[in-house]
């Protein structure tokens, strides 16, 4: 934990401290940010990303650098996808400039409830996004969206240097129950059978 963060930017910057971060805030228009316990049982609320470093000597990184988009709802969960553990990630910075990492964890945002206003991004097939967590090699942390990441997987992505297929952002909503054309039959039958509508 880098103490100028603790003492709301005006000084400790050269000071670094041991924590461990057990929870994860999410508010509209601001980056994801952290909760943490310190050594002397203290507890921190709400640090970016760019507040933490795994190594003494981790340069200081700004955080539009470490990271693209803010929260795009309040309602956050967080996986460890197996398929992705501990893999080497390499991820390209605002900057254009590349970094490599290791995978940690990833972050992805919903609207929660059919009853409060959805004023967000969050479910929006062309804007939403995930934010996986990485543990770079120069002892920052990053999080970065799945179109500026790339995953090293020496059994399965066997063609890191080519790109297969320039792809493009989907923009639809996939669902099987919107169409006037089918319809279940109108009885208690554990078996219904689908009818079409002609």
């Amino acid at each position: 934990m880098r103490g100028n963060y603790l003492r709301n930017q005006e000084d400790s910057f050269d000071k670094k401290y041991n924590c461990l971060i057990f929870g994860v805030t999410s508010l509209p228009s601001q980056v994801p940010l952290f909760n943490f316990l310190m050594e002397d049982g203290g507890i921190w609320w709400h640090a970016p990303i760019s507040a933490f470093c795994s190594k003494q000597d981790a340069p200081d990184m700004e955080l539009p650098e470490l990271e693209l988009w803010d929260s795009f709802s309040y309602h956050i969960s967080v996986t460890t996808f197996y398929l992705l553990e501990n893999k080497v990630i390499k991820y390209t910075g605002r900057s254009g400039q590349e970094y490599m990492g290791k995978y940690l964890f990833t972050l992805d945002w919903a609207h929660s409830d059919y009853n409060e206003l959805n004023f967000g991004f969050s479910q929006k097939p062309d804007q939403h996004k995930a934010g996986h967590v990485i543990k770079l090699d120069n002892g920052n942390f990053a999080i970065q969206p799945n179109n500026r990441i790339k995953v090293f997987d020496p059994s399965f992505a066997t063609k890191p240097n080519e790109l297969l297929l320039q792809r493009k952002i989907n923009s639809h909503i996939y669902t099987a129950e919107n169409s006037p054309k089918w319809v279940t039959e109108d009885s208690d039958n554990y078996d219904y059978k689908i009818q079409e509508i002609k």
